[in-house]
């Protein structure tokens, strides 16, 4: 009974991934449908900075996020915040890196507290081509930042950040050769063509890196601009169409800061990944599986 018991347990903890992912830029089977999918079309540029769809699964002590659509390289920043644990911000107080506490004050989703946040940026600096991220711990008010980490032409291919704040490397992937998904405008999206796209923004990170135990993990990925304060229109989860341009003010305006309200608009921007038994779970789903067991011996 203990064999089966232990199979029983392990069949519990396998059951989110089905195969291998490979950090390239380019959905794998392994993740699944998507968790997300765009709403409206992007004001900052057909093909430049569109987000397309989410998708992300557990493997191996790892989360893995492929954001399928392109960043422009221009050094415009991808913001990914990740809800991974209990507690975390609901009004969003920056680790002070990279100017990003001109976001401090934004208040997130009901339901969503977020404990990480990662900034994304590419472009072209004094001629050289650079693809930078930042990894900050929310709650501990602590941040690395880590340049040029793609290998290849510097603004795609496949790379690794050091370590710092994070214990163990952070592994990234970007194809930029979509050129279909949405189109530019603030109409809604065809989420048909949204959810074709296969290549984007793919990275894994440790789960012990997000003080990760079990349950769902909530994510929230918006495009803002170089100054962290200029929201575009694309988010996963997507906002409602018709939708320009939030701005710094959620009006498309500039205000020199970037602390919008999402809790006053419609739906959630953020996606939910089911993730692992948290502990207290599995031992209930141990007890279920003993009581299967045992009703099964008694017959």
């Amino acid at each position: 009974m203990k064999q089966i018991l232990g199979l029983f347990l392990v069949g519990v903890m396998a059951a989110p991934v089905a195969a291998q992912v490979t950090v390239d830029g380019t959905k794998d089977g392994a993740y699944g449908a998507a968790l997300a999918v765009q709403t409206v079309e992007t004001q900052f540029g057909d093909n430049a900075s569109e987000w397309d769809a989410g998708y992300a699964t557990i493997d191996a002590g790892r989360l893995y996020l492929m954001l399928t659509g392109n960043l422009e390289a221009n050094f415009n920043k991808l913001e990914i915040f990740i809800d991974s644990k209990a507690g975390g911000q609901s009004v969003f107080d920056s680790s002070g890196n990279d100017n990003a506490n001109r976001m401090d004050g934004l208040a997130f989703d009901a339901g969503f507290t977020a404990d990480y946040h990662l900034i994304v940026r590419r472009g072209n600096d004094a001629g050289n081509d650079r693809f930078d991220v930042d990894f900050a711990n929310l709650g501990a008010q602590s941040a690395s930042g880590y340049f040029d980490i793609l290998s290849g032409s510097g603004v795609v291919g496949t790379g690794s950040t050091g370590t710092g704040v994070n214990g163990s490397p952070i592994n990234f992937g970007y194809d930029n050769s979509n050129i279909a998904g949405v189109l530019g405008g603030t109409a809604a999206a065809d989420q048909t063509a949204a959810a074709a796209v296969t290549t984007g923004l793919e990275l894994s990170i440790e789960l012990s890196d997000l003080g990760y135990i079990g349950g769902p993990i909530n994510v929230m990925v918006g495009q803002n601009g170089g100054g962290h304060d200029y929201w575009s229109n694309q988010f996963l989860g997507g906002l409602a169409a018709p939708q320009g341009n939030l701005g710094g003010d959620g009006n498309g305006n500039f205000t020199g800061e970037g602390a919008i309200d999402f809790t006053t608009l419609a739906g959630n921007q953020f996606f939910t990944l089911r993730g692992i038994p948290e502990p207290a779970s599995l031992g209930l789903a141990a007890l279920a599986g003993v009581s299967l067991l045992a009703i099964r011996r008694r017959k």
